[in-house]
């Protein structure tokens, strides 16, 4: 059932980040952009086998991944310093028309009952706008799909009011060395996120992509 995560302030006299939040928030844009190439072998194996679609079993992973770093859920919400419980993600698709469309999913930690939901929602949005995208909650992550080229560089639109909100945007797969191989863009705010939480994400999506059955299963990081 779709929810939207909920925001507690942080208090930033004991924020341990405090000098490099409010550093940051000095730039104009202070975003970090990297592109990284990730094996996806096993993963495409393990959705050809299960009949699943790649795209939103990735996404999953991304979203799983995300929820397990807690920087990854903070974000910067009219000026003050939050923490979401979770983050649902956002994806981008094609309408029958081939119009792009966003549409907000669902996130329980559940993969058996997270993937048929998201699966409808993104039908169903193919069909009908979401009626949720215009929702000022930035309790999730945005992912976009493009299958159609690969790329080593990519920067999403920039606007401040949804700086903080992560961004994801896989690429077209190709073959290296007999293994399969997708871009994946990733746009984080340096306010909240240094890249000792980008590894400590990563670190979490290559578990599952190395072993796609652990979204199965219950997770627990364990990043150092």
């Amino acid at each position: 059932m779709f929810e939207w995560p909920t925001a507690t302030p942080i208090e930033l006299d004991s924020y341990p980040r405090r000098f490099w939040y409010e550093h940051f928030l000095t730039f104009e844009i202070p975003l970090v952009y990297r592109t990284i190439q990730i094996d996806v072998t096993e993963l495409h194996a393990y959705v050809k086998h299960h009949k699943k679609r790649f795209a939103v079993t990735l996404g999953m992973i991304l979203t799983r991944a995300s929820n397990h770093v807690p920087e990854m859920r903070h974000r910067i919400l009219d000026g003050h310093l939050v923490e979401y419980n979770k983050v649902i993600p956002s994806f981008t698709l094609l309408s029958q028309e081939k119009i792009f469309r966003l549409c907000k999913g669902v996130y329980t930690d559940s993969f058996v009952d997270d993937y048929e939901e998201n699966v409808a929602i993104i039908d169903r949005a193919a069909r009908d706008p979401d009626p949720n995208v215009g929702s000022p909650n930035q309790g999730q992550i945005f992912i976009t799909n493009n299958p159609w080229n690969s790329f080593t560089s990519i920067q999403a639109p920039y606007t401040s009011k949804l700086a903080s909100v992560p961004v994801f945007c896989i690429g077209k797969m190709y073959t290296n060395n007999e293994r399969l191989i997708a871009p994946l863009g990733i746009q984080t705010h340096h306010s909240v996120v240094d890249g000792y939480h980008v590894g400590h994400f990563i670190h979490n999506m290559e578990r599952h992509l190395q072993d796609p059955t652990m979204l199965e299963r219950a997770f627990m990081s364990t990043f150092e």
